[in-house]
């Protein structure tokens, strides 16, 4: 069926599910594999077996990983803290409104004050991978990329920073997988619930399972996300 035909969220909730189960590109034997590409970054990973989730659709070039194997997952500044007699400097930060998926909006950036020696542990570099803990449904696990829009900007507690472990594992392919409607369903289902809010834990992002396919399949994958 044509793409265009299917209305907007729709479209893109359909352009994701095919990338994100290797149907949106064609397969290439001369692709190096997952598993090899992990292992010839010296990366400890933990490969699940596909067996294991049922996850007949995986083709056999991919592997599957939990997401602190590539990822290094960590949480923000928390806001409203007593800094004493500490030098501070007041900067920029990220909130839950700024991190849409698969955008950062910067509309509305507010600042909060900071000891000096902290700025290194929250500051964000580019490429970083945003991910929000919740809120409204929506908001759960909602992910976006880090342009360095700002020279130095901060996140706060509620948002998860995640950075690749290797300079060349990119972020592109993770964020197509949050924002697709299986990331999104792990983290509904893995998620804390309340009446209309729902939210997840840093524990819950670092062993969140993820498909990973060749390196350069997934350049194809997501240029071609990118086009469609």
């Amino acid at each position: 069926r044509d793409l265009h035909s299917f209305p907007t969220r729709r479209s893109s909730d359909l352009i994701l599910a095919l990338a994100v189960q290797g149907k949106l590109v064609p397969q290439d034997p001369d692709d190096e594999s997952a598993e090899n590409f992990l292992a010839r970054l010296g990366l400890k990973s933990t490969v699940i077996s596909p067996n294991d989730n049922n996850d007949d659709w995986l083709p056999p070039s991919w592997t599957v990983v939990r997401f602190e194997d590539v990822a290094l997952v960590s949480g923000g500044v928390t806001l409203g803290r007593k800094l004493g007699e500490r030098k501070t400097v007041s900067l920029p930060y990220l909130r839950v409104a700024n991190v849409k998926r698969g955008e950062i909006d910067l509309t509305v950036i507010k600042e909060v004050l900071i000891g000096e020696d902290e700025v290194e542990r929250y500051a964000l570099r580019k490429n970083d991978l945003l991910m929000t803990e919740g809120g409204d449904w929506d908001k759960v696990g909602r992910a976006a990329i880090w342009r360095a829009e700002i020279p130095v900007c901060l996140h706060q507690n509620h948002v998860f920073r995640a950075r690749m472990r290797s300079a060349d594992i990119a972020p592109f392919w993770f964020e197509c997988y949050f924002n697709s409607p299986i990331g999104r369903t792990y983290f509904e289902s893995a998620s804390k619930q309340t009446t209309n809010l729902a939210s997840i834990n840093m524990r819950q992002v670092r062993n969140c399972q993820i498909p990973i396919p060749p390196l350069a399949e997934q350049r194809r994958i997501v240029a071609k996300v990118d086009q469609l």
